[in-house]
């Protein structure tokens, strides 16, 4: 337990339906890989540390929770070292169970001869026999991408998939959640016709507006604010700028203390027209000024609404973080509604 103390705390506000969601999915015989993507920071990550949380008063569950943002990772064999060490990976100020360790592995490797994935198998296989049940969880998972096997013919992202497939489809040993903010990864995985069979998605959207409202009308219960309080018109002024984005609102919250909200509004909005401004301008061509358009009255458009000519454009966004991309849906979105402002102010600009 984190006792440290501040004059405003982080929170974590309701996320019962993808909560159910991801306990429905443990609670059938392993059968597929559980994907989880959505738009950046709208909570992939806290959402898994509180399954963990939840999941560890459940003694029937054996949990490895890697997350690759925290890791440097260059080569295969630091990709052993993270795996296969034993420490709580834990963090953000959470419920903690200090029991318990979100690592399975008890020992390294022996040397670097033998296979990992096998070590790995010959444990789930004690684990199941024991009446316990696996659970692997990697975030940030796209992170393996350019990461090879010591043969340099494989890479660690195909072979790890393959392994997971082996692992929950075909031998049903061990449940595996794998989250990433990477829209193409998902696009290459959802696309690959073996993986998609053997696959569910999960994508996770930023908060629904009576989740803002709860939050926003007890900031004293969530966030352990005495020091202020907001009004509905606030709560809706708040809501109209960044919508559910919950790192974005707890930025709003955290300056409360120092400007009024109308002045901070102001900002947000300034900094993200010069956010789309910025990046139109690196394009001689006003491709990117054209694609914008498309998202002046509709902030998701259909794949259909484009062009195959405009996929590197697009794409491009993505990459930047302009837009997000639902493979699943096959649709682009404006990466949340602060830039859905910033889009709407630059095209208003007497300068455009």
């Amino acid at each position: 337990m984190d006792k440290r103390k501040f004059k405003i705390k982080t929170t974590f506000i309701d996320r019962e339906q993808e909560l159910r969601l991801l306990h429905n999915y443990l609670e059938a015989q392993p059968n597929s890989i559980l994907f989880l993507y959505g738009l950046k920071s709208s909570g992939k990550t806290t959402l898994l540390y509180r399954l963990c949380d939840e999941l560890a008063e459940d003694k029937s569950y054996e949990i490895k929770f890697l997350n690759l943002r925290k890791i440097f990772l260059d080569s295969y064999e630091d990709f052993l070292q993270a795996f296969f060490k034993t420490r709580n990976d834990r963090e953000n100020g959470l419920k903690v169970s200090t029991k318990r360790q979100y690592s399975m592995f008890g020992r390294m490797l022996k040397g670097k001869k033998e296979d990992p994935f096998l070590v790995m198998e010959r444990e789930f296989q004690k684990l199941v026999k024991k009446g316990r049940k696996p659970l692997i969880i990697i975030d940030e998972f796209h992170k393996l991408s350019g990461i090879y096997l010591p043969e340099k013919q494989k890479t660690l992202i195909t072979e790890l998939m393959n392994f997971f497939v082996a692992m929950t489809k075909e031998s049903h040993l061990c449940h595996v959640i794998i989250a990433s903010s990477d829209a193409f990864f998902i696009e290459e995985v959802y696309n690959d016709s073996k993986l998609r069979k053997t696959s569910a998605f999960q994508n996770l959207d930023y908060l629904s507006y009576a989740d803002v409202k709860e939050w926003l009308f007890h900031t004293n219960r969530y966030n352990e604010v005495a020091n202020f309080s907001l009004n509905e018109n606030e709560i809706e002024l708040i809501w109209e700028t960044v919508g559910g984005s919950p790192w974005e609102i707890q930025y709003i919250l955290e300056r409360l203390f120092e400007f009024p909200l109308t002045k901070i509004v102001e900002k947000i909005k300034r900094e993200r027209v010069a956010m789309v401004a910025d990046w139109c301008f690196q394009d001689e061509t006003n491709e990117r000024k054209r694609l914008m358009k498309f998202f002046l009255d509709h902030s998701v458009q259909p794949i259909q609404a484009f062009d195959p000519s405009q996929r590197s454009i697009l794409g491009e966004a993505v990459h930047d973080n302009i837009l997000f991309y639902d493979p699943v849906e096959g649709a682009y979105g404006m990466q949340g509604k602060s830039l859905e402002w910033g889009i709407k102010e630059y095209f208003l600009s007497k300068f455009i």
